[in-house]
C-alpha cells in the first residue's frame, strides 16, 4: 500500500512539473501577443527601424507635420520590436520632449522580461508642442561588461490620444 502511494505521488509530481514547464512557455507566448515579438518581425519596406545600443543610447526624432494626427496628443507611443539582450540586463528608457530651449522629461518605461519587446506609452503632460523633437534614451544598465550586447530596435515614435 505504501509503495503504491509513493508511486502515485511520484507520478503526480512529474505531471505537475511537466505541465508547469509547458504552461510557462505557452504563457510567455501569450504575453508576447503579436507574432512579431516571438521572432518573426514583419516590417514593411517603407518602415524603418531605429536602433539603440550601449554605444548609441539615444535617438532623436524631430516632430513632423505627419506626427500630428491629433490636435493635443495625450501620449507618446514607443513600439519596441527587436531586443538583443543575451544576458538579460535590465533595460529601461527615458522619454524627453526637446524644445529649442531645453529637454523636458516626460517619463520612463522598462522591458519585462528584459528581452521582451512591446508597446509602451508615456504621457505628454501637455508639454509637447508642434516643434522640437522626441528623445528616447536607453538607460545604461549597471554592471555591463565590455563584451556584453544590448541592442533594441524601435519603430517610429508616434503621438496618440489613446493606447
Amino acid at each position: 500500500m505504501m509503495k503504491l502511494l509513493k508511486n502515485i505521488c511520484c507520478c503526480l509530481c512529474l505531471t505537475i512539473v511537466s505541465l508547469t514547464s509547458c504552461s510557462s512557455n505557452t504563457l510567455n507566448m501569450v504575453n508576447r501577443a503579436d507574432t512579431e515579438s516571438v521572432g518573426n518581425v514583419s516590417i514593411s519596406d517603407d518602415e524603418k527601424l531605429f536602433y539603440l545600443d550601449l554605444n548609441t543610447p539615444e535617438i532623436v526624432q524631430p516632430l513632423e507635420a505627419s506626427d500630428w494626427v491629433v490636435e493635443k496628443p495625450k501620449f507618446v507611443k514607443v513600439e519596441v520590436v527587436e531586443v538583443v539582450n543575451p544576458k538579460r540586463h535590465p533595460i529601461s528608457f527615458q522619454v524627453y520632449y526637446r524644445s529649442a530651449t531645453a529637454d523636458v522629461y516626460l517619463g520612463s518605461f522598462g522591458l519585462f522580461p528584459a528581452d521582451n519587446p512591446g508597446k509602451f506609452i508615456v504621457a505628454t503632460q501637455n508639454k509637447v508642442k508642434n516643434d522640437g523633437a522626441i528623445v528616447l534614451a536607453l538607460v545604461r544598465p549597471a554592471n555591463v561588461g565590455a563584451d556584453d550586447t544590448v541592442k533594441v530596435g524601435v519603430r517610429r515614435i508616434k503621438l496618440v490620444n489613446d493606447r
